[in-house]
Parts: C-alpha cells; sequence; structure tokens
C-alpha cells in the first residue's frame, strides 16, 4: 500500500503486496479445520523475487490457501479519524478483485489487483488517515458487494458467506512522492496484517429433517395432552 501524488490532493495506492520489493501480506481463504475462526497476523517469512519478505515477520499458520483469481474481492476502507475502532464508521473507498496468477512474475498468491492512485477526499499530502481491508466470497452469484456479503453471513443461512477483516492501520497520505513509495510496513503504515476469511456452517439437509420430525413430535405431544 503506497501513497501517491496527485495534483496536491492525498492519494493512496491501495495493494496488499509490493510486486517489486519485499512486502507482502496475503489475504487467505476461509480455513477448512476451523471454518468459523477468522485468524488474523504475519505469516512466517517466505522468499519471493529471491528476497525475504513480510518486514515484520510473524508465527501465524494459516489453514486456508491464499486467495487467487474470480471468486473474492477485496474493500478498502478509510476515515480521516485516526480513532475510530470499526470498519462500520469509515467510508468505502474500493472493491477490487484478486490477482489472477501467483507467479513471480506477477505477484504471490493471496495478492489483490493494484488500482493506481485512489483520492482521499478532505486529505493532503502528509493527512493521517486510519485504514483496514476486508475481504469476502462472490462464489455462488448471490453475493456481489460487503454489505451483502456481511448481511448473509449475518443470518447464517448463506453458504457462500464468507467474510473477513484486518486490524485498523493507520498511514500518512503524501502528495509529493513518486509511485510506489512509501510503502506499508514502513514507519508511517503501522497496523496492518494478513487475516482469513470465516465462514458460517449452515446445517446439513439431515440436521434440518431431524429438527423438523422433532418439532412435529412436539406438536402431536401437545395436541395430546
Amino acid at each position: 500500500m503506497a501513497s501517491l501524488a496527485a495534483f496536491g490532493q492525498g492519494t493512496i495506492d491501495v495493494e496488499n503486496i509490493n510486486k517489486t520489493g519485499n512486502f507482502t501480506q496475503p489475504i487467505f481463504g476461509v480455513n477448512p479445520a476451523a471454518p468459523t475462526v477468522m485468524q488474523t497476523g504475519s505469516p512466517s517469512p517466505t522468499v519471493y523475487n529471491g528476497a525475504t519478505v513480510f518486514p515484520a515477520p510473524g508465527t501465524t499458520v494459516y489453514g486456508g490457501a491464499p486467495l487467487v483469481g474470480a471468486g473474492y474481492d477485496m474493500v478498502f476502507f478509510y476515515s480521516l479519524n485516526t480513532s475510530v475502532t470499526s470498519y462500520s464508521q469509515m467510508t468505502i473507498g474500493t472493491t477490487v478483485p484478486f490477482r489472477t496468477a501467483a507467479s513471480a512474475t506477477s505477484a504471490p498468491a493471496g495478492g489483490i489487483t493494484g488500482i493506481g492512485a485512489l483520492v482521499i477526499p478532505g486529505g493532503t499530502g502528509g493527512t493521517p488517515i486510519a485504514f483496514e481491508y476486508a475481504a469476502f466470497s462472490t462464489e455462488g452469484g448471490t453475493i456481489t458487494d460487503w454489505a451483502t456479503a456481511v448481511a448473509n453471513f449475518n443470518a447464517g443461512t448463506d453458504k457462500n458467506a464468507q467474510i473477513g477483516y484486518g486490524a485498523i492501520a493507520t498511514t500518512s497520505l503524501n502528495g509529493s512522492d513518486t509511485a510506489g513509495s512509501p510503502h506499508l510496513g514502513n514507519t508511517s503504515d503501522t497496523g496492518w496484517t494478513s487475516f482469513s476469511l470465516m465462514g458460517t456452517p449452515t446445517p446439513e439437509p439431515g440436521t434440518i429433517a431431524l429438527a423438523g420430525l422433532g418439532a412435529a413430535g412436539l406438536l402431536l405431544f401437545r395436541r395430546k395432552k
């Protein structure tokens, strides 16, 4: 994630993997062993383009695979108020898909497609902002935006409803540096790490049938009494 110059306005480049450097914080899919648990934190260091990545190495072991290609979107939230405590207090800046390849010439898996300079209204060079990444599954064709993904996840009735979000972090907009500088992970950018999606398991057909039989049995019992 890098601050960019754009006619004196504060802008930011939405990107969780720096293809020309050594910063990368992939976003991962649901952990099959614990689908309702959202994991957060930096993974252990790996090598990308011959350099060790993750400027702040972590120990998080993700059970899901890094997200790649169609079927998932990333949402970027931001706020000029750096005291916010939830993405619900922020503005949705953009929604972008994940990269469609995972190779040395493109980017490691788990990276989103960069969109270039995103203008932050009311911000200029040096303005501090709070930001947060979120991601959701679009598989199944029933979910096309973050609001629907969250609503379906909370309802617990859509097996395709998978969401996840990272910790709130801070950075400073920059109106004078060239594109690609500074990158998230430098001293001016703090708090952001990888995360995984989580899903709400829906009852199996057998479970639903048993629940229906149980309800019918209770109804008969009440009638006999």
